[in-house]
């Protein structure tokens, strides 16, 4: 049976280490070391995780554009994404109320 991707989770995890200056350089003063990450759930129960790290106020970002896609990949089929990533990559960045968004960074 093929497995579906049902649902997408995103988090926004923040650890405040700009608190105690950790992490900081001439460059990143104030870095809070944080990451999106991203669940995945199938039809079949299975999960897929991922994280997209930064330093703070840039999670906020990727937290938006994940769930910005997240329409575009639930209903998909497991095996095709993994049977052909590049055309998987191609429909999500080339829909039409979104594609660019990608050109603006």
């Amino acid at each position: 049976m093929e497995a579906k991707i049902v649902k997408v989770d995103v988090k926004d995890v923040r650890f405040p280490t700009s608190l105690t200056g950790d992490g900081s350089d001439a460059m990143h003063t104030d870095p809070d070391y944080s990451c999106a990450y991203v669940i995945l759930t199938s039809s079949n129960g299975s999960l897929g995780y991922g994280l997209t790290f930064t330093i703070g106020k840039g999670t906020e970002v990727v937290v938006a554009a994940v769930k910005a896609l997240a329409p575009l990949i639930v209903g998909k089929v497991v095996q095709d994404i993994f049977g052909d990533f590049a055309k998987f990559w191609r429909d999500i960045t080339s829909d039409s109320q979104l594609r660019w968004v990608k050109s603006a960074f």
